[in-house]
């Protein structure tokens, strides 16, 4: 029974410690857990071995197709044909064939090349889909992983302010004992520890929702994993001409849309092809039985030529729907390159305010603490009121917070210029 229990204890000992670690994640090692996880991501790979049959279909065009045919009549009453010498039978009531069909293309009028051409540039266009996919969902996981950093900054920052006002308070209260301070000054102190009491347990329930949102995109319960790291700031060294540059070369929904242009044009070209002549070479092998009787073979080749003299104008229309589908995909272009244009601008913007900010509000966090620092040595010697201390302490807490925010601003906008640049890194 002892020997049990000690089993059970142990067991249980073993199975909290490992519920209890947790794997902590760098921003890399969460992208990488997306990338894999993610539903999107495998929808595009998906299609991208979808395009990829898509070539084999078309290449298979061009060899010859074997197909078998067998038939089956029986006749509830055979007709026949009278004479005078006679009724003749015009069949048999019973009769089965079976056929093999050869069918070998000889000239298309360049339907299959275009075909082919046309299946390669639909894989081209679904690798270029799939990288942009994995590019958006880079830029998500970032910015949620950022999010999480600010929110863990911002508890520790709360808890400051909390750890700083209880640390006042007992001052005040000391000074109140020996009638230093009044009762109106213990009171206020009071009072601010409450107040940032509930702004302390607001900070951990914002990290509490950060880290859900960042569960979501990496497809893990929360439960699994910590974030590892900080917000740090890290210069990236270029000119905006040289992001937007790299945008229009780089960027995969601009690349497959140029493929779609191309694929656009081919369609034109197929449908200007479809009342072109084609010319096949077609085999049969064939076996025929009536009525129980042996087995009759027989065999014929044919050269088959085919083209539409009249279609009452259905490929005119279909040309001219494709020439509009051109068209559209045309002005398509435009459009997104000015969007891109106009994307990469604002985010290198914001980047180079945020790093602006950055800098000014890392000063402000030394004064505020040398300010702080100040007004407390100056309250405990009695020259100043408490509510200079307060709003010193206020100044600080909101210093902080606003280098934190700067830090995450700055961070974010640069994610979204590698984003804009069509890169998932730099």
């Amino acid at each position: 029974m002892r020997k049990k229990l000690l089993f059970v204890v142990v067991f249980s000992s073993l199975f909290l410690f490992s519920c209890n670690t947790l794997q902590a994640i760098t921003v890399e090692e969460a992208i990488d857990v997306a990338l894999e996880n993610n539903l999107q991501v495998l929808l595009a790979e998906e299609k991208l071995k979808e395009a990829e049959q898509g070539i084999k279909g078309a290449v298979a065009e061009y060899f010859p197709s074997l197909s078998f045919t067998g038939n089956y009549t029986h006749l509830g009453e055979v007709p026949s044909m009278s004479t005078p010498f006679g009724e003749f039978p015009m069949g048999e009531q019973d009769t089965t064939s079976l056929t093999l069909s050869l069918t070998q293309p000889l000239y298309t009028s360049g339907k299959l090349t275009l075909s082919k051409k046309q299946a390669q540039l639909n894989y081209e266009k679904a690798l270029q889909d799939l990288k942009n996919t994995r590019t958006e969902l880079v830029f998500k996981v970032r910015q949620s992983f950022y999010s999480v950093l600010l929110a863990r900054e911002s508890v520790k920052i709360a808890k400051k302010a909390l750890d700083q006002a209880e640390l006042h308070l007992k001052v005040v209260e000391s000074f109140y004992k020996t009638g230093r301070a009044s009762r109106f000054d213990l009171l206020r102190a009071k009072v601010e520890v409450a107040n940032l009491k509930p702004e302390f347990i607001k900070a951990k329930n914002s990290l509490d929702l950060a880290k859900e949102n960042l569960a979501i995109i990496l497809s893990s319960p929360s439960s699994s994993f910590k974030v590892e790291g900080n917000l740090e700031f890290e210069p990236l060294n270029l000119s905006l001409d040289e992001a937007i540059k790299t945008a229009l070369s780089s960027r995969s929904d601009l690349k497959g849309l140029l493929l779609m242009q191309k694929i656009t044009e081919l369609a034109l070209h197929l449908v200007k092809a479809q009342n072109s002549p084609t010319f096949s070479l077609v085999g049969n092998y064939e076996y025929t039985t009536s009525s129980g009787d042996d087995w009759n073979k027989n065999w014929n080749v044919s050269l088959v030529l085919s083209f539409t003299l009249f279609d009452s104008g259905r490929m005119k229309a279909s040309i001219k729907q494709a020439e509009s589908q051109l068209r559209q995909t045309e002005i398509a272009i435009k459009q997104l390159k000015d969007a891109i244009c106009l994307e990469v601008k604002k985010a290198f913007w914001d980047m180079q305010a945020a790093k602006e900010a950055l800098f000014a509000q890392r000063k402000n966090v030394e004064q505020a603490e040398e300010a702080l620092r100040i007004a407390e040595g100056r309250y405990k010697s009695g020259t100043i009121t408490q509510v200079e201390v307060l709003d010193a302490n206020l100044a600080l807490n909101k210093a902080r917070l606003n280098y934190v925010r700067a830090l995450y601003d700055y961070n974010l906008a640069k994610a979204a210029l590698i984003k804009a640049m069509g890169r998932e890194k730099m």
